[in-house]
Order: structure tokens, then C-alpha cells, then sequence
């Protein structure tokens, strides 16, 4: 009787008030009646631990009790640390210090705990340590190894692992080769998952959705469907992953007509849907994908269930449509609710203040991810560094670069660029030779920023130094920005005749921005010849452009031939094309 009733308080009191002093070794409660608690009262206790704080404590009352020794304590406690608390160090403490050889649960919670951990290769460790000391291996084993193997991308282990599986019999259980599928998936090994699938006698819903994720994952979104057909035709009902998948890949193929057809699906077999958070966020995502971006607006409203993941389906969809200033207003929309943004949302709300150019709002958002204790990894970062940069405050984007303790070839690449924007030449060009120094390789884009440093600069020689070692060096094929920069450096310097030359060796077709940079050098440095090389051209590819008329009027009115450019400003009037006016944006105090 006194052991029910001490069960009963134990369950509806809180821990703390229940929880063993080490220091006084006196049990805290208000019965004076209760027996010290036995076993199944301490593994009652155990599930009630929220933090590793009051797990300590309960483990050292544990110890001074001597049930430590107990393999049902043991096992609940790396339970407890690796699977509830996910604390591997203290996990691993518990089993690499217990007195009596683990048993084969502890094992599986230990590798379990590694597989969903940041370091899932330690699962395979540990696997690889159970059957040296020949513990006895279960179904759920290899699947946790199995786990790890896709989360570390390691395939040939995860081939191994299959084989083993195949040779102690295990592949009788469905959802160990699932695992495996998953494995193979992964690492990019589709046809092997799909060998797996046909080879399987029995499948079930997980086995459908493992090969339809498999395709979609790695962007064979067509066979994805047609797995998705031979599910619905074999009389599998869809869950919420399988859906989840199928938007997926309607988002990767574009094919929104697809997309509404799997929406009418979801409508029809789920009258509610909108409780599902997961099938809302993937419709959000498709449509704002899709280009649809006030359906996806519907769709969201219409969900009676949002988590911070749909927010953020939402955000990065009007950012993605160029709707910034609805991103924004999104954003805000976000804060007044209990949810708390995470680093994607802070992201996509950042990219669209860059765009916008709102520097305010980029410097609130800056300010919150400071109070909210967020770590300034590459990701966030890099966006503050680029916010900054393209938003006139180089000084902030410094200072932001500095304190970041990772920094990935985005991160270089914008400060580079943002130096370089801002003409400081000299320090982009040093920041590249420091990047290079630290072993962090650029890539196409950080050149673009390096050449437009040397445009800015007037550095032609160095400038074309770069260009060549981009080319030879990194074997990166020159894209249309980088001729563009140089054309640019070559047109500042006054070396129109290189700058045409250089544009008629291009790999690629020559652009309206190539040809118009050409063109509006030939303004400077008056040269007719060229000027009229470079406006056949641009009339060909874009003939109504108000301002290549103008500069070629100008040209000629410079040079004192007056008829020619007459004759341009007949040819304005007779194709309608007129001068648009210029304007400025500001925004103060949150307005434009």
C-alpha cells in the first residue's frame, strides 16, 4: 500500500521536490510514512528529468544507494542523458564507467544516441566495439548503425552493414532494410535503394515514401512521381511524408498544374488538412515556388496549425518572388505571435532588407539575434555581412567579419565584394590574399568581386593577372560578369581597341551590359568608330533602349557632327522611344 501511494505522489509531484539532497543524503517529502524508493520508483524518477542538472542529482542519490550497479538504473540513465537530454559526454560517462558489462540495450542506447548526435560516425564506432567484445547484436542495432552510416554519408560502411545485415538474418524485419534504403538514398546510390525495393517481398508505407524521398532527394523528381503512381496503384494510402515528398517534387519540376492536382488529392482524402503542419508547409512552398505566390498566401491562412518552418515557407517564397517589402511585413507578423524566429527566418528576412536596401530593419534584426543569444555561424553571418555591405555600412560589415569565428567562400566572397563596391581596392585585394593564405579556395563569384576591385582601382595588369589565374589555376570557365568586369577595367583605362578585341575573343555570347559598358567608354574617350560597332550591336539584341541612342547622339554631337546626330533623334521620335526620367528611393523612419 505504501509503495502505491508513494508511486502516486512520485508521478504527480514535481521532481525537484522529490529529488534526493547528495549533500545532506536526506529524501525531501512531505510524508513522513514513505520507505526510501526501490527500482521501479527511481526509473519513475528518472523519466520525470527535464534537464542534466536534476539528472545529476537523482544519479547521485542513485550511487550513494548503491543501485548503480543495477543494469535496468544503468540503462535508463544513458537512456535518459543520450536519447531524452541528447548529452553523449555524460551518456558515455555512465556507460564507460558502469561495473558491470553493459547489456545489449545499453549498446543499442548508445548507439542510437551517437546516430542522431552531431558526430553519428561515433555510432559506428561503438557498433564496430560491440562486436569485437561480442555482445549480442539485435534487428534495432543495425538499424541505429544504419542511421548513422546516412546521416555521415558513408556509403561503402553502409554497404557493409547491408551485407552483415543479410548474413545474420536480419533483413527479415522490414524496417532494418528500410534503413538501408534510406542509407543508400543518401549518398546519392539511388539505383541500389530501388534494387532493394523490388527485391523486397513485403513493403509497406515507409518503404514507398524511403524510395519516393530517394528520388526527390537527390533530383530525379520524375521518378519520384512514377513511384508515387505504382504506391497509389498498388493500394498504399499516402500518409503525410509520402505527400510531403510528392510536393517536393512538384516544386523541383515546376510543375505547379501537378501541384494543385496533389492539393485537390490532400483536400479530398484529409478534409483536415490544415491541421497537418507539414503537408501546409510543402503546398506553401510549392506554389511561392511555382511563382504562385498569393495562392500560397491562401493556403497559409487557411491553416488552422503553423509552426516557425511555414513561416519561413512564406518569407523565403515572397523573397524568392522579389516581393520584399510582403517579406518583410510577413516577418513582422511573425514576432507578434508565440513562435520565435529561427536563423532560416532571420536569413530570408535579412536578404530581403539587402534588396530593399533597408538598413533600419537590418540593424533590428541584427540587434534581436544578439538578445535572442543566436551564434553568428557562416549562414547568419554571412547574410549580416552582405546586409550590411550592399546597405552602405561597410564599417558594420567589418566589424561583423571579425567577429565571426567560421567563415565558409560565401562569407570572403561578400566582404571581398563589399569592399570592393565601396572602393576599398587595396583591402579587397588583401582580404583575397589573406583568404587564399588561410586555405579557403574562392570560386567563381569571389573573382567577380576581385576583378571588380581591380576595375575600381584602375589595377589593368593585375586585374588580368587575376583573370588568367581564374582561368588557369582554379580552371573556373569565365562567366558574362567576368568579361564584364574586364571590359570595364580595359574601358576605364582608355584601352577601347583591347577592351573590342577582348570582347571578340569571348567564349560566350557578348550581352546588352558588354556591348553598353563599350559604349559608354567610347563617350568618354570619344571614339565614333567604336561607339557605332558597339550600337549595332546593341540594337540587335535590345533596340529599344532609350539610353543607347542618347550616348551615340552625344557622341556624335561631341565630335561635331551634328547631322548624325540628328539623325538619331529622328530615328528616337520615329520608334517612340523616349528618355525615361530618373528616380531615387529613400526610405527615413520606416518610410518611403
Amino acid at each position: 500500500m505504501q509503495s502505491q501511494t508513494y508511486t502516486k505522489i512520485i508521478s504527480s509531484k514535481p521532481l525537484l521536490l522529490l529529488l534526493l539532497h547528495a549533500s545532506t543524503k536526506t529524501y525531501y517529502c512531505t510524508s513522513k510514512d514513505l520507505q526510501l524508493p526501490n527500482i521501479q520508483q527511481y526509473l519513475l524518477l528518472l523519466d520525470q528529468c527535464k534537464t542534466l542538472k536534476q539528472l545529476k542529482l537523482l544519479h547521485a542519490q542513485i550511487t550513494t544507494t548503491g543501485l548503480h550497479t543495477n543494469p535496468f538504473i544503468t540503462g535508463k540513465l544513458v537512456e535518459i542523458s543520450a536519447i531524452k537530454l541528447s548529452n553523449m559526454p555524460y551518456a558515455m560517462l555512465i556507460f564507460s564507467h558502469s561495473q558491470n558489462p553493459p547489456n545489449p540495450f545499453t549498446w543499442n542506447t548508445i548507439i542510437r544516441g551517437f546516430s542522431i548526435s552531431p558526430t553519428p560516425l561515433h555510432s559506428i564506432s561503438m557498433f564496430v566495439s560491440m562486436l569485437r567484445l561480442r555482445v549480442e547484436t539485435q534487428s534495432f542495432t543495425f538499424a541505429f548503425a544504419l542511421k548513422a552510416c546516412a546521416r555521415s554519408q558513408t556509403l561503402c560502411t553502409g554497404r557493409a552493414l547491408h551485407a552483415l545485415v543479410a548474413k545474420t538474418g536480419h533483413e527479415s524485419h522490414i524496417f532494418v532494410v528500410n534503413t538501408a534504403m534510406h542509407v543508400y538514398s543518401s549518398c546519392g546510390d539511388v539505383g541500389s535503394a530501388r534494387k532493394q525495393f523490388d527485391e523486397m517481398p513485403v513493403r509497406n508505407a515507409v518503404t514507398w515514401n524511403a524510395l519516393i524521398a530517394g528520388y526527390v532527394q537527390n533530383g530525379m523528381a520524375v521518378d519520384g512521381l512514377k513511384v508515387f503512381d505504382e504506391m497509389l496503384l498498388s493500394g498504399f494510402r499516402p500518409n503525410d511524408v509520402t505527400m510531403v515528398s510528392v510536393l517536393s517534387a512538384c516544386t523541383q519540376k515546376k510543375e505547379v498544374e501537378l501541384g494543385r492536382r496533389v492539393h485537390a488529392y490532400v483536400n479530398e482524402n484529409w478534409a483536415e488538412f490544415e491541421s497537418n503542419v507539414n503537408v501546409g508547409t510543402a503546398l506553401v512552398d510549392m506554389y511561392a515556388k511555382s511563382r504562385w505566390v498569393d495562392t500560397a498566401r491562401q493556403v497559409f491562412n487557411k491553416m488552422k496549425k503553423k509552426d516557425v518552418g511555414t513561416w519561413n515557407a512564406l518569407i523565403g517564397g515572397y523573397v524568392f518572388n522579389s516581393s520584399f517589402e510582403e517579406a518583410l511585413q510577413v516577418f513582422d507578423e511573425l514576432l507578434k505571435t508565440d513562435l520565435n524566429p529561427d536563423e532560416p527566418t532571420l536569413v530570408s528576412t535579412l536578404s530581403a532588407c539587402t534588396r530593399l536596401g533597408a538598413l533600419d530593419v537590418g540593424k533590428k534584426i541584427h540587434l534581436y539575434a544578439q538578445e535572442k543569444g543566436f551564434s553568428f555561424n557562416t549562414t547568419l553571418g554571412t547574410a549580416l555581412v552582405d546586409m550590411y555591405s550592399k546597405c552602405g555600412c561597410i564599417d558594420a560589415a567589418r566589424q561583423v567579419f571579425g567577429e565571426m569565428k567560421g567563415k565558409d567562400v560565401m562569407t570572403w566572397t561578400s566582404m571581398i565584394t563589399g569592399l570592393a563596391i565601396h572602393g576599398h581596392a587595396e583591402d579587397a585585394l588583401e582580404l583575397f590574399a589573406l583568404m587564399r593564405s588561410s586555405g579557403q579556395k574562392p570560386d567563381a563569384v569571389t573573382f567577380v568581386g576581385v576583378l571588380c576591385a581591380c576595375s575600381h582601382a584602375g589595377l589593368v595588369d593585375q586585374g588580368l593577372c587575376y583573370f588568367e589565374s581564374m582561368r588557369n589555376e582554379y580552371k573556373f570557365t569565365p562567366r558574362i560578369e567576368h568579361y564584364g568586369c574586364i571590359i570595364d577595367l580595359l574601358s576605364r583605362a582608355g584601352r577601347l581597341n583591347e577592351a573590342f578585341g577582348f570582347i571578340s575573343a569571348m567564349e560566350v555570347r557578348p550581352n546588352a551590359i558588354i556591348w553598353r559598358t563599350l559604349l559608354s567608354a567610347c563617350r568618354l574617350h570619344l571614339n565614333v568608330e567604336l561607339a557605332e560597332v558597339a550600337v549595332r550591336n546593341l540594337f540587335e539584341l535590345q533596340s529599344d533602349h532609350c539610353g543607347d541612342y542618347v550616348l551615340l547622339s552625344n557622341i556624335y554631337s561631341s565630335r561635331g557632327r551634328w547631322e548624325d546626330a540628328e539623325k538619331i533623334r529622328k530615328l528616337m521620335e520615329e520608334g517612340r522611344i523616349r528618355k525615361i526620367p530618373g528616380l531615387s528611393l529613400i526610405q527615413t523612419d520606416n518610410r518611403k
